[in-house]
């Protein structure tokens, strides 16, 4: 007998733009992919490609899970630089524990933990989602305004997550909830929440972004200032049915 899915599958594209540089004339320098399910059990799950074309070219592979409350579950990054492996990871999470095993080209297998709790924002994994589906965890009970944490675990502290996989840490970073606004992106016209990122010890550009406000906090829109000049937007999104291939 077949079986009745009982998830939700929604997928899409964001495409990277970079202003005023000559060295990309369509302004194009790169684009993610993405697929993500939503299960039964509240569990998310989503896959990302991501095509880097500036500096050394990079290809990252993301598959990211988290429960209900947008906790991690487990995580995959695999790095391809200059058309070579450069590494992959697997990461597994508990409310009190975070470890991972890899291997990379340059160190060979690798593994590590560290100590989390249950209330951690996240974790960085450069594909855009982990951006939205770290605006996830602001307590939207105390209404605009800034939140900040600390300790915030990446796969990479470098702006391209071009390094790794591994265990990175910003020591502290905020994000700015500025409420409710509407957004047009190719894609289409989306209610969104309105973040930016501020603060980081990366010494990142300030950041705005949104993402959905329909529960699952997918990535719409961001604009990174200089030196990089970015646009991401949103140019692709589909709801599909899940059993149909």
């Amino acid at each position: 007998m077949p079986s009745t899915p009982m998830h939700r599958l929604i997928s899409g594209s964001i495409v990277y733009r970079t202003r005023n540089n000559p060295e990309f004339p369509d302004g194009i320098w790169g684009g993610e992919h993405w697929r993500m399910s939503h299960h039964a059990n509240g569990d998310r799950v989503m896959r990302a490609y991501c095509e880097l074309n500036d500096d050394e070219p990079l290809i990252r592979d993301v598959i990211s899970a988290v429960d209900a409350d947008f906790h991690p579950l487990d995580t995959y990054v695999r790095l391809t630089r200059n058309d070579r492996f450069y590494g992959s990871t697997w990461y597994n999470w508990s409310d009190t524990e975070g470890e991972y095993e890899g291997k990379t080209a340059a160190l060979g297998r690798i593994r590590d933990k560290t100590s989390v709790t249950r209330a951690m924002r996240g974790f960085g994994t450069h594909n855009l989602h982990s951006d939205s589906w770290l605006a996830a965890r602001y307590d939207f009970s105390q209404g605009p305004g800034i939140q900040t944490f600390k300790d915030n675990l990446l796969t990479s502290i470098d702006h391209r997550g071009a390094t790794g996989p591994a265990f990175e840490r910003t020591t502290t970073s905020s994000l700015k909830y500025s409420g409710l606004e509407t957004v047009t992106v190719p894609a289409g016209t989306f209610e969104c929440h309105h973040f930016e990122i501020l603060g980081t010890s990366n010494a990142h550009p300030p950041y705005d972004f949104w993402v959905t406000a329909d529960g699952d906090f997918l990535y719409v829109k961001g604009i990174v200032t200089e030196p990089y000049n970015w646009v991401l937007e949103l140019t692709e999104y589909t709801i599909e049915r899940p059993g149909q291939f």
